[in-house]
């Protein structure tokens, strides 16, 4: 309830009783003053009377002539005669029901004032003759009250009414600061910091709008201070320094927003963009690095900003975008873009950047979606031929601890599959020889090379499965057809596998292993020539032939292909189509020392005739399966 309204409801109870008290004093005044003049004009009246009797004569019919004269000619309800033993000799009187029938009965009972009557002994001489009572008429007295209480109680009401209107209008304006309290307080309460210019003349309301407003400035001050310190604290714990997007903390944060069942976001498509960061601050230095890692962020933002998506850098190499509710066909188009523009306008080559692409839906965790994007863009640094890598399903990926498991399981179970691919002669239409490579069954599972290298090399466990390949492949050679087995830089430059490969060739040297040649990727003799020579001889030493595979001519100095005489060299068709004059100058090497030039990655029946017609007659890839059907 208003003060107002309480106020107001106080003055009203106050002038109720004031009424009331007024009211009923001033009536209790006029009615004993009225009741007094009453009995004092009966009592003369009755003096006179007597006196009129006693002039008149002592007989009793001229006491009654003065009597019923007195009556006729004054206001009384009765007169009396009795003798001196009270015995009544004569007496006169009036009805007053019917006139009193104009006055409310309330007001008669209210002011009952009794009989009001005097006495006056009648005497002849000195012989008394009896008394006479006369009673006053109470009509004309209940008259004369009631008017007066009628205008008594009109006159109090229409009082109090000017009254109220004056006091209503006084407490309206000495109240009227109040509704500008009001007002700033609810503002308050509604969060609405306003600063009351226009202060309150009276000086407690003045005193309470200036705390309100120190109270506001304090509150917005430490609202303003709080928010500082939130954006501070934002660009501190959310952003990425050089980058401005997103970082990794913020991206925990929002993938787990983004995951919730009830999300809307929690389906489209991921994207992992990698960088060789450290080779472009060797090749630019640290500050022209950033300065590209900012195009690049600005290039991302171009094409990915906007909407849900979610930007942000990982770490100093990686960054992820986050693109939910998306065609696969627009996620595509756009990421060939975004590849694109970086071809375009950053100073970087296509082999410093990494770009791996999967679909999430309904993830159960980020600890998943971590280890689904760890495997996807382990996968595009493993396989760098095209502008990015896309899993479709990638429902197969594991973490770490399952991929321990499956490791360790599988090299105690030999859960390894051993797979051969077809090298043929095109003119000839042989095989040349089978390069063996491998997959794993385990339990339901089947995880092929490509799916299942990144996670070996995630492990460090790459030399350990490759040695337990080459041994079961040893063990199991039973038949004279050429195979060949590819051992990865990582294997050969890790001189601790030396000794243990060694421990295998003489463990099986008794078997006929003449038919193995194992390929060594060209990089190795870039990285560490002394190393890839030992392994080398050490293929001599136990009768094995050697071969180059990888090839793309990245070396300074090919004396080596004469001085080791590799038994073939496997180079990539894309290599060798892309420079007429590069092939040709690779031909006249492999050529001059009788090396066998074979060709890779053929998938397309074409390629075998344009291959042929570069001089290129051996071949491997998808292509084979073509063929054979």
């Amino acid at each position: 309830m208003s003060l107002f309204k309480q106020v107001s409801i106080v003055i009203l109870f106050i002038f109720t009783i004031l009424f009331i008290l007024i009211t009923v004093v001033s009536f209790k005044i006029i009615k004993d003053s009225s009741e007094k003049s009453l009995y004092e004009n009966v009592q003369n009246s009755a003096t006179s009377v007597s006196l009129s009797i006693t002039n008149a004569g002592s007989d009793i019919s001229s006491i009654k002539t003065v009597i019923n004269a007195s009556f006729d000619n004054g206001n009384y309800e009765k007169i009396i005669f009795k003798d001196n033993e009270e015995v009544s000799i004569y007496e006169v009187s009036k009805d007053i029901s019917e006139e009193k029938n104009d006055i409310p009965l309330w007001f008669i009972n209210l002011i009952d004032i009794g009989e009001i009557s005097a006495k006056s002994t009648i005497s002849n001489g000195w012989n008394v003759l009896g008394t006479i009572e006369i009673f006053n008429d109470r009509t004309i007295f209940y008259h004369q009250t009631y008017s007066i209480f009628k205008n008594l109680i009109f006159s109090l009401l229409i009082s109090f009414a000017i009254l109220t209107v004056i006091l209503f209008f006084l407490f309206a304006y000495i109240l009227k600061p109040l509704k500008t309290i009001k007002k700033q307080a609810l503002a308050v309460m509604r969060n609405e910091f306003i600063i009351e210019k226009d202060l309150p003349f009276t000086s407690e309301f003045k005193s309470v709008t200036l705390s309100i407003n120190s109270m506001i400035s304090k509150i917005e001050k430490m609202f303003e201070n709080t928010n500082n310190v939130l954006k501070l604290n934002k660009k501190l714990l959310y952003f990425d320094e050089v980058s401005k997007l997103h970082n990794r903390k913020y991206f925990i944060l929002k993938a787990n927003e983004f995951l919730d069942k009830d999300n809307s976001n929690n389906q489209g498509f991921i994207s992992i963009v990698s960088l060789k960061i450290d080779e472009l601050n060797k090749k630019f230095g640290y500050e022209k690095t950033n300065t590209i890692l900012v195009n690049l962020s600005n290039l991302m933002k171009e094409e990915f900003g906007g909407g849900s998506n979610l930007i942000a850098r990982m770490n100093g190499s990686e960054f992820v975008l986050v693109i939910p509710n998306i065609d696969e066909s627009k996620m595509k188009k756009s990421i060939s873009n975004f590849i694109k523009n970086i071809n375009d306008n950053l100073e970087i080559s296509f082999d410093d950047i990494f770009v791996g692409l999967f679909k999430y839906e309904e993830e159960q965790s980020v600890k998943t979606l971590l280890t689904k994007m760890d495997y996807v863009i382990s996968q595009a640094k493993t396989f760098p031929d095209k502008d990015y890598f896309f899993i479709e399903d990638i429902d197969k990926c594991l973490t770490k601890e399952e991929w321990i498991k499956i490791i360790n399981i599988s090299l105690e179970k030999n859960y390894f599959k051993l797979l051969y691919r077809d090298v043929i002669d095109i003119n000839l239409k042989d095989i040349l020889h089978k390069t063996i490579s491998f997959e794993l069954n385990y339990e339901d599972n089947n995880f092929s090379y490509k799916g299942l290298i990144p996670a070996i090399l995630a492990q460090g466990r790459l030399s350990e499965v490759y040695l337990h390949i080459i041994e079961k492949i040893l063990k199991n050679n039973e038949t004279n057809s050429k195979i060949t087995i590819q051992l990865p830089i990582v294997f050969i430059i890790d001189f601790n596998n030396y000794s243990k490969l060694k421990v295998l060739f003489e463990k099986y040297q008794n078997i006929n292993n003449q038919n193995i040649i194992f390929e060594i990727e060209e990089e190795s003799f870039n990285q560490n020539l002394n190393n890839t020579i030992m392994y080398i001889n050490l293929f001599e030493e136990f009768n094995f032939r050697f071969a180059i595979f990888n090839f793309i001519a990245n070396s300074n100095d090919y004396s080596y292909l004469k001085e080791l005489k590799p038994l073939y060299v496997k180079a990539s068709k894309y290599f060798l189509l892309e420079s007429t004059q590069s092939l040709n100058m690779l031909k006249i090497l492999t050529q001059s020392l009788d090396i066998k030039l074979i060709a890779t990655s053929v998938n397309k029946e074409s390629d075998i005739k344009i291959l042929s017609n570069i001089g290129i007659n051996a071949v491997c890839g998808p292509v084979m399966e073509k063929i054979k059907k």
